[in-house]
């Protein structure tokens, strides 16, 4: 690992996202990095704002939503947001788990429009989930799993970059013809063009992959504010609506 690729895994690091050979490579270089070892302060200050947060209760307004998807089905293009200038870590929003977005992403099943959202490729995973956390406006909500699922999902999301980091550890690998499923969910009121997801409330989906390796990491674009996030196992060419159970949810704050 170089050196300049090594000051850009902190927030990986704190979020224990890195496989034991990188985290033992960090974990020599960052004791005597005095720009890594602040970072990691940084980056563990924040994590331990998120863990003091409340859980979320779900609004009112999701039946009314779920029974508004039932009666328009047109299909959305995708938008990606641009790209912005990293700006200096500050305060952060509070995020928490959502539960009962379980059952109205259920109810959704078979109803659901879906929009392809983009993921990032010409920059790594670890420089991505860095300029994320370093944003004041950043999240990182941990999905809770279906009882008697394996794993952890977490979701770090910064609105001012449009971004969204998945960090999938210690996932049984998906059944031959499955991958692991992102379903995500936009506030209920945000305001936006038509053509947006916000005008109607309809879920996306992003199909991730069968986490061979026990890990599913990817950087997305996203074009709204999320409210909620789901994962599923679905065909490993993507479900335009969910075909399985939800075994993680959780909801942003």
């Amino acid at each position: 690992m170089s050196d300049v690729d090594i000051h850009h895994l902190a927030a990986a690091y704190v979020l224990d996202a890195l496989d034991p050979r990188e985290r033992d490579e960090f974990e020599t270089h960052y004791g005597a990095c005095d720009v890594c070892r602040d970072d990691v302060v940084a980056f563990r200050r924040t994590l331990a704002e998120v863990a003091a947060a409340v859980a979320v209760p779900p609004p009112a307004a999701m039946k009314e939503r779920v029974l508004a998807e039932i009666a328009t089905t047109r299909q959305l293009s995708p938008r990606v947001a641009a790209t912005a200038d990293v700006v200096p870590l500050a305060g952060r929003r509070r995020v928490g788990t959502w539960l009962s977005v379980a059952a109205a992403v259920v109810l959704l099943a078979g109803i659901v429009t879906v929009l392809g959202l983009a993921r990032r490729t010409s920059t790594s995973y670890a420089d991505e989930l860095a300029k994320v956390m370093e944003q004041d406006d950043a999240t990182v909500t941990s999905l809770a799993p279906a009882d008697g699922v394996q794993g952890t999902f977490r979701v770090a999301w910064s609105e001012h970059l449009g971004t969204a980091v998945l960090i999938g550890e210690g996932l049984p690998a998906a059944p031959a013809g499955t991958a692991y499923e992102l379903w995500w969910f936009p506030q209920p009121d945000a305001t936006d063009s038509p053509d947006s997801p916000n005008a109607d409330g309809r879920l996306a989906m992003y199909v991730l992959d069968a986490a061979g390796d026990g890990n599913v990491h990817h950087v997305l674009d996203l074009p709204a504010d999320p409210a909620a996030w789901a994962i599923t196992l679905e065909p490993e060419g993507g479900a335009a609506v969910t075909t399985g159970d939800v075994i993680f949810i959780g909801a942003v704050a």
